[in-house]
């Protein structure tokens, strides 16, 4: 094989890696990784005990295999020599495609507030609000300043299984 066709092979890939050290670490030390890290787009985060962290990196591979002993590679060795002894807890890594994918699909639910109820229930704002006094009617994510959203699918499969008896509940004849 030619060096023009195994580079037209070659593809990027991201790879994410987890790890956890022995002896707390300094945030200098996890800059300097990241710095010792540039020439591969490296970022990462770190655990509030700085003793566990994870760095994201991009490397140039054929194969998912390939891709994934180079980061390993690349990785275990910026650690080591900055922060010392260490364990790779999580390794993963995917295809541009894939991330792509991956980013494009929100980290959190579809949600809706009482307008959005209302049209889906096809009633009043106002019946809309009612509805979270009922029983069963679904909990909210998240309090915002402009009142409560809760999860589109949740209030989706409460409106598919609520009784939807209208008007005023009927009195009960009672036997004289």
């Amino acid at each position: 094989m030619t060096i023009q066709k195994e580079k037209e092979q070659m593809s990027w890939w991201h790879a994410r890696v987890s790890f956890e050290t022995a002896q707390p670490f300094v945030a200098d030390d996890f800059a300097a990784l990241i710095d010792a890290l540039a020439d591969h787009g490296a970022s990462g985060s770190v655990s509030r005990s700085f003793r566990e962290g994870g760095v994201v990196l991009t490397v140039e591979a054929s194969t998912p295999l390939e891709a994934t002993t180079s980061a390993l590679n690349i990785i275990t060795n910026a650690l080591n020599s900055i922060l010392g002894a260490l364990t790779i807890t999580g390794l993963d890594v995917m295809s541009e495609e894939a991330l792509d994918a991956e980013l494009a699909t929100p980290v959190f639910p579809d949600v809706v507030g009482y307008a959005e109820i209302a049209e889906l229930a096809g009633v009043s704002r106002q019946r809309a609000r009612q509805f979270a006094q009922i029983e069963g009617f679904p909990v909210p994510v998240i309090e915002t300043a402009q009142g409560p959203l809760m999860s589109k699918h949740a209030v989706e499969r409460w409106l598919e299984t609520r009784s939807k008896s209208s008007g005023r509940p009927r009195k009960l004849l009672q036997a004289l």
